[in-house]
This record gives structure tokens, sequence and C-alpha cells, in this order.
């Protein structure tokens, strides 16, 4: 092995380098298919998106009058199930909010959507412990508000229950529900604490009333209730300034930028592979022409196929492991050191991987070069030599 070293240079450097290249694969692969399993928390199909226009000169009261109207005459539609006004923060639309207060005597940050009463059932929502609050909450001492298992699990994980805890989230806040696992963005967004607050807390706070709705319709009735559903919102706003929107395209689009990149990565990845075996096939069948006399001489002392075979795969695999080692060596550095966000698991997940993902492909590649070797006779070969 030490006589060919410059051949077997090259075989180390490409491990090697597979290695970091699938190292980083696995990683970001186990890192977002951990999360897409994670369940999104709320209905997307059969639902539509709709924005809406009211107007500026009317006061809160009004506003809220018309969107108790608006939303009875959307139920009463025979295609609609059901219907809720939410605030800027919607399902797949990219936007995101955030506050946080250190009153525990820790920093708690936590997202957050405004929504109304009826958002748990058009959304269909679990809820893990307690409710969904309901207009009686608004007349309460505090204003309602329920957060997800994440806000929980995170900050709480040791406390039973959490439900008529209050927070002092830009004013105090009590807690009357948990819901599931709940999260907004994509099926790849990380589940990360979030909080639902009411209409009325929007309204008090920014003097905004709720302009975007979720609309839950019968299955496979978007297209031929479209029209009837814009035509009654521009009656009832008396503004042609209505957009309206599938959820399930726009899970879609929000998946996209993880997605493409997690395509072009297998796509690179699979030919790295391939070159990789090409280049193995090629320096061992080199080797072998090469060592042919070798081979016949060792079958003439009585060397057994299997062990021809043995030798040649066992040569490639102590380099390989050469490489592996090295390549893994670098690899636990970044879940030692933290450099970045993403939990460590991924990282040692990764690394196995791609350490049995390059064994299983050079001993693939070793075989049929090795088997040859060992199926060459003594006496043709010492006959060349």
């Amino acid at each position: 092995m030490w006589n060919k070293r410059r051949a077997n240079g090259m075989i180390f450097l490409e491990i090697l380098l597979a290695f970091i290249v699938l190292f980083g694969v696995y990683a970001f692969m186990g890192y977002n298919l951990d999360r897409y399993r994670s369940p999104l928390g709320f209905t997307y199909d059969d639902m539509i998106g709709v924005k809406i226009d009211f107007d500026d000169a009317l006061d809160s009261l009004t506003v809220m009058e018309q969107q108790r109207r608006l939303r009875e005459d959307l139920l009463a539609m025979p295609a609609i199930e059901a219907a809720t006004f939410i605030g800027p923060v919607n399902p797949f639309g990219g936007n995101t909010w955030q506050t946080g207060t250190d009153a525990p005597g820790f920093l708690l940050r936590s997202q957050m959507m405004f929504v109304d009463e009826y958002f748990q059932e058009t959304a269909e929502v679990e809820m893990m412990d307690g409710r969904w609050f309901t207009a009686d909450d608004y007349r309460s001492k505090y204003p309602p508000m329920v957060v997800n298992r994440e806000f929980k699990d995170r900050y709480y994980p040791g406390v039973t229950s959490i439900v008529d805890s209050v927070f002092d989230f830009n004013g105090d806040h009590i807690v009357v529900g948990v819901t599931e696992d709940f999260k907004y963005k994509s099926n790849f967004a990380e589940n990360f604490p979030l909080s639902f607050f009411s209409q009325l807390a929007r309204m008090d706070e920014f003097k905004e009333p709720f302009e975007m709705m979720m609309i839950r319709l019968q299955p496979n009735s978007l297209a031929d209730s479209e029209e009837a559903i814009y035509n009654l919102l521009v009656s009832n706003t008396k503004n042609t300034d209505v957009v309206i929107w599938d959820m399930a395209k726009d899970r879609r689009q929000s998946n996209r930028p993880i997605l493409i990149p997690m395509i072009i990565l297998l796509v690179i990845s699979a030919f790295l592979l391939i070159n990789i075996a090409l280049g193995l096939f090629g320096v061992l069948f080199t080797q072998i022409n090469r060592r042919r006399a070798e081979i016949g001489l060792r079958k003439a002392m009585g060397a057994t196929r299997a062990e021809v075979t043995t030798q040649f795969v066992g040569e490639v695999l102590i380099v390989t492991v050469a490489g592996l080692l090295l390549g893994a060596f670098f690899a636990v550095q970044v879940p030692l050191l933290e450099v970045t966000p993403i939990p460590e698991k991924f990282f040692y997940f990764g690394i196995g991987a791609a350490m049995l993902t390059i064994l299983v492909i050079v001993t693939l590649c070793a075989l049929i070069p090795s088997r040859q070797a060992a199926g060459l006779q003594p006496a043709d070969v010492l006959h060349e030599g």
C-alpha cells in the first residue's frame, strides 16, 4: 500500500471530500425532515385566505358589527363551513411578529397571532389543555390569550398546567388554553413558542381592525364558490379591493425556500457519489492489471479466491476508514463548538449516515474488480510474466 501511496492518496482525498459534503447534506436533510414531520396544527386543505379593506373612517364598534354581519352572510352560503377574522399575521403569509417579557425572571419570547373567537373551530386547532377564548372572555379582568405546546414545554416543562396563569405581554393577559403543536410559517418552520391574542387586544393597542379572513369550504368547492364569495365581500364592504387565495397553494409556496435547496443538494450528492464510484473502479482496475503477477503468484502458493478478494477490498477499506476518521474529527467540532443553532443530534446523525453510505459504496465498488482479480488463473498470469 505504501508503494501505491499516490493512487491511495487520491482515493483518500476523494473519500474525505465526499464525507464532508455528505455530512453537511445529511445533517441539513435530517434537521429539515424532522421539522417537516412536526404537524402544522391546523387545517389548510379547502381553506382560502381573504384580504378586505374596511372604511378607515369607521369606528371600531362599527367595524366589528360589520364583521359580524359579514361572517353571518358568509356562513349562509352552502359551500362555506366556517369563517374567522385574523390579524396581519396569516398562515404561510411570510409575516412574523414577536414579543417578549422578563417579568417571570427570565427572558420569555413568543411569536404572536391576533385572531378572533372563531379561529379554533375554523382552522380545526386541537387543544391540549384548557379551551379557546370566547366573547365572554373579553369582559373579564384580563384579556385572554392561548399559547401553543412549545410555549408551555419550553418555558414551563415541569408545570402540569399554565391555564389561568397571567403573563405580562404589553399588559397582563390570562392564559385560557394551550394548543397542540402549532406553527404557521411552513412545514419546515421551527416549532417556536406562539401566543394567540384576541381582536380586542389588537384594536386596543394598535387601533386597527382585522382585515383578513380564513374561510373553510366544502371539499372541492373553491372553483365554484370564489366568484360568489368575492361578490358578497364587495357588496358588504362597498370596496372592490378584495384578494382571495388558496391556502394549500400558499403552503407549497412557503415550503419552496427549503425544498428546492434540499433537491439541489441531493442531486449534487448523487453526482459526487457516482464520481467516487467511477474513480474507485478506475483505480482498482488499474492496480489489478499492474498486479497480475502478484495475484498469480499468491494463487499459485495456495491463496483462495476469498483471500484475494478480501485483500483488495481490505486495502481500499483501510484507506477509506482513514479518510472517514479524519473527516469525522473535523465534523464533530461543529456540534461541540455550537457554531450553529441546529441541535447536535442532527450533526451526529450526519456523521454516522455519511460514514455508512461511503463504506457501503466503497465496498460494493471494490467487490467487482476484486472478484475479477480472484478469478485469474495462476498459469495464465505467470505465463504472461
